[in-house]
């Protein structure tokens, strides 16, 4: 099972030698949502959840899945506090909660959520010696019972119980170009090597799961990829995520710009791209690149070949080389000299109606502008005007564009009013963030998920 949590984390509380942390955050920062994923992945055969702010028939109304987790004990907090007046020898919050304890046979965690909220609550006993049990937790019950405790807390500020617990996690909400996204941050963690201290996470499905660095795609051996189907109105992205992203697909007769940074997010629009390749090859629809700088149809095979039939990359993927001189003929590469804008455009649309709509074509705009010079006078304008028409004579035709573009590209303008979708790219913690202008959409992590068998493009939002 794949872990929803930092792997740093996951390693501090597998010592089995007790661990205390203390899970920091605003409301709804997503506090008790990880305390939920600790419980489940760390939890074993026994575990207690102290709630002090939501009922227990709330908590099992929003997490289904607690009632059907063995061991795994849950405590209305509240009721643990009994007056004196009902006994003769008056009965503290701190001999309740460790006679729960014993009951519990040495609990494999205790999740306090939260601890300011039992100490205010603690009207039959003083501050100070809920603060004193609470503290007496964390310095020797669990190393005792080598328990991990988990303490929730609604102050983000440092207060003494920082300086006792072994690990600090806070959580926070974050704004990506508008949009909301998530992170945690791990403050510390004692006796543990944090080797990344900020990760970006969702709670998407009511479930918090942290997003990994980006994993560059393997083809180092020849892997499945499932292919998404197209439709008689449009083209699928290869990537289920990406099409209910933009409703459905790609449409037939429209533009698409993917805009990225010069980091991760290039690895992340190069794994779409080739998803986008790998899908229309396997279903015979005929594309046709013109590949970023640095990039020419052998590096492009290493890419896509080990994915698909040899005969079908040959037959439906044809790879526009933009040179001078020639070098040695490939099968599907077709040269275009690069010396007139004009001449070569009209060569370049004339091939894409050789074939049978519709035709994906996929244009790396950085290759364009040095090709072509198009920061000379004159030459924009030109390179747009030529864009402008044909992307007419691709909606009449049934075919797809995916214009490609580094931020800031010097036909970034220009193409971005043209387009019917306009995807952004950039990285969050080392993770590969996608999200649209046009549709205006909110943020995903963008995944490559892969397997001894399989490859598989993943998108999640932020939620």
């Amino acid at each position: 099972m794949t872990s929803r949590i930092p792997p740093e984390l996951g390693e501090a509380l597998s010592t089995g030698m007790g661990y205390s942390l203390l899970l920091k955050g605003e409301p709804g920062t997503g506090k008790t949502m990880l305390a939920f994923e600790i419980l489940d992945e760390f939890g074993g055969e026994n575990a207690i959840y102290l709630s002090t702010r939501v009922s227990l028939p709330a908590l099992y109304e929003q997490f289904p899945w607690l009632a059907e987790r063995p061991g795994f004990g849950v405590v209305d907090a509240t009721k643990l506090y009994i007056s004196s007046k009902a006994f003769p020898r008056p009965r503290s919050f701190s001999d309740i909660l460790y006679t729960k304890l014993t009951e519990a046979e040495k609990p494999a965690i205790l999740v306090i959520d939260s601890w300011e909220a039992i100490i205010e609550g603690g009207k039959e006993e003083k501050r100070e010696v809920l603060e004193d049990a609470i503290t007496d937790l964390v310095r020797h019950y669990a190393t005792e019972y080598k328990m991990n405790l988990i303490l929730v807390s609604e102050t983000s500020g440092t207060t003494p119980l920082d300086y006792m617990v072994d690990g600090i996690t806070e959580l926070s909400r974050i704004s990506i170009d508008y949009r909301r996204g998530r992170e945690i941050v791990l403050k510390k963690l004692r006796g543990v090597r944090i080797d990344q201290h900020k990760y970006g996470f969702t709670l998407d499905g009511g479930r918090f799961r942290y997003f990994p660095p980006f994993e560059r795609r393997k083809i180092e051996k020849p892997r499945r990829v499932e292919v998404v189907p197209n439709t008689a109105t449009q083209l699928s992205t290869g990537c289920e995520g990406i099409d209910t992203i933009i409703g459905g697909g790609m449409k037939r007769g429209t533009t698409n710009l993917v805009e990225y940074g010069d980091d991760l997010s290039l690895l992340g629009y190069q794994s779409i791209v080739a998803h986008m390749i790998i899908n229309s090859v396997q279903q015979g629809v005929h594309v046709v690149k013109i590949p970023s700088s640095g990039w020419d149809e052998r590096r492009l095979r290493r890419g896509i070949l080990p994915f698909v039939k040899e005969e079908d990359y040959l037959k439906y993927f044809t790879v526009i080389e933009i040179r001078k001189e020639e070098k040695e003929a490939r099968k599907n590469v077709k040269v275009l000299k690069g010396e007139s804008i004009e001449e070569d455009f009209s060569i370049f649309a004339d091939f894409i109606s050789s074939f049978k709509p519709p035709v994906l074509v996929i244009i790396g705009t950085d290759l364009l502008e040095y090709q072509y010079r198009l920061k000379m006078p004159g030459n924009l304008e030109k390179m747009a005007e030529l864009f402008s028409r044909w992307a007419m004579e691709f909606r009449a035709a049934g075919n797809v564009a995916v214009f490609s573009m580094p931020a800031g590209g010097i036909l970034g303008t220009e193409l971005a009013h043209m387009v019917t979708n306009h995807f952004k790219m950039t990285v969050l913690d080392r993770s590969v963030i996608l999200y649209c202008n046009r549709p205006d959409t909110k943020l995903h992590s963008l995944e490559n998920v892969i397997t001894e068998e399989a490859l598989t493009l993943r998108t999640t939002p932020f939620v």
